[in-house]
């Protein structure tokens, strides 16, 4: 990064979630977000205007109302309507995302980031396969980030490099722990980091400004030295405890990142505000000080900020610190959010709401939200997608049922049974073992189904 710096090129960068693995595109309507610096509060048109500015000029026409849908964004009569069939408006948006992409390297040399593919949603996916073919031939280089579990299909091509990330060598510690402390160590403390970190360079990382913070080291004009003898167990023995030590010792602000941990490893700063209630000074203060810890990284300005958690261990740490009665109020507060100030938000991605809901233990409302998540997506086309949200569904209304055996299924549970079936049949085929038992489920909600139209949905 540092030596393409002073190079004229344009970044994108797209970050996957574990919260997203099944929201269709989710790191691409991130980046266009945010690329078009998006705010929630902006009217259609102000965000249609945004969005346009950031588009390849000379599609535009065919390109705005496609990601305008995908964006949730009404168009209102500056575009006709779509008159598009799910797969014909699924094949048109991939399109056009490969199509910015090679209008952007045909301006200028492009550096494309994709971090951790491992959970990035099926069509994404399917994106990213496009896209290694596409860039082929043109200015750009695409770095993918992904767990040795992901089996990279683009592997072995004649233009793809694969570099796998070895832990660090004992020297290279070193380098890395005074470079981070920005002068060298105590012999005893470098020693003792090389020990624990086993090379991982996170940990490394973590573990080197855990000892700075601790207030074991003083200053001195040769580098750091130790204020007395290095007391046993000083320095973590684990990222996560080095991590937990780290959050307690921000205690007046530890919460914030604990709420955020909730939210998801990247989140808005209107929405954290909703949920923390703090005044703007406070919140703001507390989100420097996890800047300046480099606990949090931030993308624009309050109050159209985003941040994102440094690394997924890092959000994990924040979360796990919390009690399990308060991350159930948080989850509830996160959807009434969603719900209530941010219903844009929660429009375009029921899936974080029924996340949330699910977390909160409600589980009525969040069987409602899967659905209508599993529906969007079936619209979409993004069949896997909407599999996997109404099997969230199915799953929670088996488990309420199981409580409630007296109760009847109702319509909106064969609604759910046959949507999966539907589904299924583009994703495992007709004659799958999986689809042949979604609608035999089916067809026997249908026999007790009043409504004649939900029966015969089942029966066809």
């Amino acid at each position: 990064m540092a030596e393409i710096a002073s190079e004229p090129h344009t970044r994108l960068r797209y970050q996957c979630s574990p919260y997203h693995r099944d929201s269709v595109l989710h790191p691409f309507v991130v980046q266009m977000g945010r690329a078009a610096h998006l705010a929630a509060e902006d009217p259609a048109q102000t965000q249609l205007d945004k969005l346009e500015a950031i588009l390849a000029p000379a599609r535009i026409a065919e390109t705005a109302p496609l990601f305008a849908s995908l964006l949730s964004i009404p168009t209102g009569e500056r575009y006709s309507p779509l008159a598009l069939s799910a797969a014909q408006q699924r094949r048109l948006t991939l399109a056009g995302l490969l199509d910015q992409l090679e209008a952007l390297a045909r301006q200028t040399p492009v550096l494309m980031l994709f971090e951790d593919a491992h959970w990035a949603d099926a069509t994404s996916l399917e994106v990213l396969d496009l896209t290694v073919e596409r860039v082929r031939a043109l200015p750009v280089l695409a770095l993918f980030t992904f767990r040795p579990e992901y089996e990279a299909p683009w592997a072995g091509l004649s233009h793809v490099t694969s570099i796998a990330l070895d832990r660090l060598a004992p020297a290279e510690v070193e380098t890395l722990a005074e470079h981070v402390a920005g002068r060298p160590l105590p012999r005893e403390v470098g020693e003792q980091i090389v020990a624990k970190t086993d090379g991982v360079p996170l940990f490394v990382e973590e573990l080197t400004k855990a000892v700075l913070e601790s207030g074991l080291l003083i200053e001195g004009p040769q580098g750091w030295r130790l204020d007395g003898p290095l007391p046993p167990f000083a320095i973590p023995a684990t990222l996560q405890d080095s991590l937990a030590a780290r959050l307690d010792r921000l205690a007046p602000v530890k919460e914030v990142a604990q709420i955020g941990a909730a939210i998801g490893r990247e989140f808005s700063y209107p929405l954290l505000r909703a949920v923390t209630g703090r005044d703007e000074p406070a919140l703001r203060a507390a989100l420097a000080q996890l800047e300046e810890a480099e606990l949090l990284f931030r993308s624009g300005a309050p109050p159209d900020a985003r941040y994102t958690f440094k690394h997924a261990l890092v959000q994990d740490t924040a979360y796990e610190t919390l009690l399990r009665s308060r991350r159930q109020m948080l989850h509830r507060q996160i959807a009434d959010a969603l719900r209530g100030e941010f219903a844009a938000v929660a429009a375009a991605e029921p899936e974080l709401v029924a996340h949330h809901l699910t977390q909160a233990g409600l589980d009525e409302p969040a069987i409602e939200w899967w659905g209508k998540a599993g529906d969007q997506a079936l619209r979409r086309s993004a069949f896997k997608e909407a599999a996997a949200h109404l099997g969230r569904a199915i799953e929670l209304a088996d488990k309420l049922a199981a409580t409630a055996p007296s109760a009847p299924p109702g319509s909106n549970r064969l609604h759910l049974q046959t949507s999966l079936g539907n589904a299924l049949i583009w994703t495992k085929g007709y004659q799958a073992p999986e689809t042949s038992a979604a609608f035999a489920r089916a067809r026997e909600l249908a026999s007790r189904e009043e409504d004649a139209s939900e029966r015969f949905s089942a029966i066809d």
